[in-house]
């Protein structure tokens, strides 16, 4: 029996050191595949020896203008000589004390931290020193889960024994200071010194500098502009603990403790450079290019760190105009809405809306991941701190609480604007809203319902099927009742008679945009859509035909460039080419086949309409400016170059629209709020009063020395070459058959009448016959005959 004991432990034994060994072993090599970038980048000596060598890229605009630049981190280098000591004392006393111990890694506060977080349950901080942290700022964490958490630790303790290594205690220290954030988009000290003291590093007080160290550990949390009595405690800690470590004397901590917290603050309102929005999207296409597509030099390049230059379609001075043009009419109907919302309040107590961006925002992730609870943050979201608003008069300082300033900004028209040249597809300009600082959605990539803007799509479809602009429509009030009893109604309200298609577009009648649709069909609007470069699926409904799918700006605008280049729908082109920090073209978008193809392109190719189709819309959409909803442009505005255009207002008024084209220029805008629920009641919600007059404005600014023309008297011939016949009445009353069908069925025109899926198919396929063998069907609401007949009146 104890012979058997023996064996049982002996195996036992030899079974657990087995298993230890092998822990052993995959443990090593787990921390191999670490080291080598497996879980992520872990740079070698060479890389960690560049740091201080990085060259930021530039963005140069297509008229040689610079308009910003790509690198890290907003920060401002200073060399470790001007900081004042007084705050790395403070750093070290908060952050690492055993500074110039280790060599790196704490070992002995690693010990501390496993003993009373694991064993004893007690919060002990993370353990991790300043190199740590240096590592973590240089190469963020990508949030990949639980194991991600183990693996960012090692990583970063390779990286901080590599930097020590490398560099000097005095030398990591000043990466240190240079690179950590402060919180508000704030990194390194000189920012930080001059956001809250608007004053240098070296000129920093004791009590300054603890302020400073001690928003680090939870920089939302301890802001000292937004949360001042916790920053306050936390400031006092820091004091407590350079006493402590005898870098103050007693006396001195208990004056400095005793001290209010007094601020100096200050925010830099510049945005990040000219065409913020444009520089986010171009940095997102860059980062794509340089991933996936090999140089032409077979080098790989850093979008941040190796000096690139990028040469973009852009022009300086049209983007300032689209900017300008924006910024003047939004201001004058964000006038009008604030007296309104004033008396019709929108947002309620706990509103959903307010709390899904609470917890939506940088402020509250941060709250999170920093450990605090749920109660902790309610008390942050409804508490009062110093805050700089944005408003349209200037930034104002204000006491309010978070919640407060969410529904500030999301009262707020905004609007998204982007110009095409059609030819190649350059963007001239893009204006994702109103102020990057603050409302970074892009409205030109954000997907709304275009309304009545979408209607030169269906025309251009009905057109492809065989219709003609003076093929002639009834304007019926029509419920349809295989859709829930829909019953599309004109702005006006009003009813009856006849109108050419041209004129049913440029007056905007949704009844006969439906009754077109309808005809049309499904399968030939999406087919023509898709033609015009138009990727989204449309609704398969009859409010197809009043603008009902979501689209975004710059897929709308990009589908009307068709209508002014033969057809075919350009690609938006936001890069001309890209050289190094030699000057060395290392990409060339100019290139054919390259321009039209991967991430740059933003669309597929296609083969796009019929060039008789484009100049018939082209026509039309001018006619929609002469004579119809864009009438403004010319009365207003005083626009009198050649112009096409078409306006969409959307259901109760939650955005407006204006597209628009000259013979080198196609435009787009959309006003709206960011949040449905803040918009217009009725006046002014219409398009006509919102978008439109961005488009006017623009007009008028943009200046004729861009190197294109944006103000010709005509348009291009080719633009306008149809054998399409456009010489016919806008109106003709309903013929005798139909008045006669009306009185005998009790109708009147202004009354709905009921249509199913069923009925209308059957009129549709004889009309659609009749329209093909060129004939008018006994029911057909299209009459070529008639058409004909007007040439002579």
């Amino acid at each position: 029996m104890l012979e058997f004991a023996k064996n049982n432990i002996h195996a036992l034994a030899i079974l657990f050191l087995s298993g230890l060994g092998i822990a052993i072993i995959g443990f090593f090599f787990f921390i191999w595949l670490i080291s080598i970038g497996v879980f992520g980048p872990v740079p070698n000596h060479e890389e960690l020896q560049s740091i201080q060598q990085q060259e930021a890229t530039r963005i140069i605009s297509a008229d040689s203008v610079q308009i910003g630049t790509y690198h890290y981190q907003n920060r401002t280098m200073v060399s470790l000589d001007d900081i004042n000591p007084s705050m790395t004392d403070a750093l070290l006393a908060i952050e690492d004390i055993r500074f110039y111990q280790h060599n790196g890694i704490d070992y002995r506060a690693l010990g501390r931290v496993f003993i009373r977080s694991i064993i004893l349950r007690q919060n002990a901080g993370g353990g991790s020193t300043i190199t740590q942290q240096l590592a973590k700022n240089l190469y963020p964490r990508v949030n990949g889960g639980g194991l991600s958490i183990v693996t960012d630790k090692f990583r970063e303790m390779i990286i901080a024994q590599r930097l020590e290594s490398i560099y000097s205690k005095e030398e990591i220290l000043e990466l240190y200071l240079n690179t950590v954030s402060f919180g508000e988009d704030t990194f390194g000290i000189e920012m930080a010194s001059l956001r809250f003291f608007n004053k240098h590093p070296s000129q920093l007080t004791t009590a300054e500098s603890a302020t400073l160290a001690g928003v680090l550990k939870a920089t939302t949390y301890f802001n000292p502009n937004r949360n001042p009595d916790r920053a306050l405690g936390r400031r006092n800690l820091v004091l407590r603990q350079m006493e402590k470590y005898e870098m103050i004397s007693e006396s001195e901590s208990d004056n400095l403790i005793g001290q209010p917290l007094q601020l100096n603050y200050t925010r830099d309102h510049l945005s990040a450079g000219s065409a913020p929005y444009f520089q986010e999207r171009l940095r997102r296409e860059l980062q794509a290019i340089l991933r996936t597509r090999p140089a032409l030099d077979g080098e790989s390049y850093n979008l941040f760190t190796d000096g690139l230059t990028i040469h973009t379609t852009l022009h300086s001075k049209v983007q300032a105009a689209a900017e300008t043009a924006m910024h003047t009419h939004l201001e004058k109907l964000q006038l009008i809405l604030d007296k309104e919302l004033d008396n019709n309040p929108v947002f309620e107590i706990d509103d959903p809306d307010i709390l899904q961006v609470w917890r939506q925002s940088e402020d509250y992730k941060e709250l999170v991941a920093e450990g605090f609870s749920d109660e902790e943050i309610e008390e942050v979201l409804h508490t009062p701190r110093n805050t700089r608003i944005f408003t349209w008069e200037g930034y104002t300082e204000k006491n309010i609480t978070p919640y407060q300033e969410i529904q500030h900004y999301l009262s707020f028209l905004n609007a998204g604007f982007v110009a095409l040249n059609p030819n190649n597809g350059h963007v001239l300009a893009w204006v994702g809203g109103i102020n990057y600082g603050h409302f970074q959605y892009d409205q030109v990539t954000a997907s709304r319902q275009p309304g009545s803007a979408f209607k030169p799509v269906l025309y251009a479809a009905a057109l492809e099927s065989g219709r003609t602009p003076c093929d002639y429509q009834r304007n019926l009030y029509v419920t349809y009742t295989d859709y829930d009893d829909w019953t599309p109604a004109n702005v006006d309200d009003e009813y009856g008679g006849r109108y050419s298609l041209q004129a049913a577009l440029a007056t905007s009648i949704n009844t006969i945009a439906v009754h077109v649709a309808r005809e049309t069909g499904q399968y030939n609007i999406q087919k023509t859509a898709s033609a015009l470069g138009i990727r989204t699926p449309l609704h398969n409904a009859p409010s197809i035909a009043l603008g009902t799918t979501e689209l975004s700006l710059l897929e709308l605008t990009t589908a009307y460039t068709a209508f002014v280049n033969r057809g075919k729908p350009a690609t938006p082109k936001f890069i001309s080419h890209i050289t190094n920090a030699d000057g060395e073209i290392i990409y060339n978008f100019n290139l054919p086949e390259i321009a039209t193809s991967g991430p740059v392109a933003g669309s597929e190719t296609t083969d796009g309409i019929s060039p008789e189709t484009a100049a018939a819309m082209v026509l039309m959409l001018e006619k929609a400016v002469n004579e119809g909803t864009g009438t403004p442009l010319r009365n207003l505005y005083g626009i009198n170059t050649a112009l096409g255009g078409k306006t969409g207002t959307t259901q109760n008024y939650s955005d407006g629209w204006f597209i628009g084209f000259t013979p080198d220029i196609v435009f787009g805008t959309r006003v709206g709020g960011f949040n449905q629920r803040i918009r217009f009641r009725e006046y002014p919600g219409y398009a006509s009063l919102t978008a439109l007059p961005v488009g006017g404005l623009f007009m008028n600014k943009i200046s004729g020395d861009i190197g294109i023309s944006v103000r010709s008297e005509e348009f291009y011939d080719y633009q306008t070459e149809s054998s399409f016949d456009f010489t016919c009445s806008d109106f003709r009353e309903d013929r005798l058959r139909d008045r006669v069908r009306d009185f005998f069925t009790g109708r009147d025109s202004d009354e709905p009448r009921e249509i199913s899926d069923e009925e209308d198919k059957e009129g549709n396929i004889f009309k659609r016959i009749g329209r093909r063998l060129g004939i008018g069907g006994a029911d057909s609401d299209s009459d070529s005959t008639d058409s004909d007949s007007d040439k002579n009146r």
